[in-house]
């Protein structure tokens, strides 16, 4: 388990996949608590196969901030897939897909490596989506 804190200012996601990139991580699971000065997320429409964007350039708790770390196809490198759920000051809520453009007010977080094969992720054509390679993953001993 890897556990700490993030620097003010630092951007969420480049940072969260830096440290799984000098972990060698290539597979597990994040987590993450604290505020954003600004929250950039998108959500999958479906019928167009599209990432939609939200932006919101106010500070915004997060509430809840789940997510996987797999490896990107192509470069092979550490992909730290996200979901934020934040609030603004009036305690409205909104949620999606994080990406760049998160800025971290203070946030930390908790990184458990996935200690099986590597997670792999691939072209989906039903959804459009890049999934899983594998629909199950072990990390049982044999």
């Amino acid at each position: 388990m890897i556990i700490g804190k993030l620097t003010n200012k630092s951007d969420l996601l480049r940072e969260l996949n830096k440290i799984a990139a000098v972990k060698g991580i290539k597979g597990g699971i994040v987590q993450v608590i604290g505020s954003l000065s600004r929250a950039r997320l998108s959500f999958f429409d479906q019928k167009i196969r599209a990432y939609c964007e939200l932006d919101f350039d106010s500070p915004h708790e997060i509430v809840s901030g789940h997510g996987s770390i797999s490896l990107r196809t192509g470069d092979g490198a550490p992909f730290v897939h996200l979901h934020l759920a934040v609030a603004d000051s009036q305690g409205k809520v909104v949620g999606g897909h994080c990406l760049e453009g998160c800025s971290v007010f203070a946030v930390e977080f908790v990184i458990w490596p996935f200690h099986g094969p590597p997670l792999r992720r691939v072209a989906d054509l039903a959804t459009g989506l890049n999934l899983l390679e594998e629909d199950l993953y072990s990390d049982e001993k044999k």
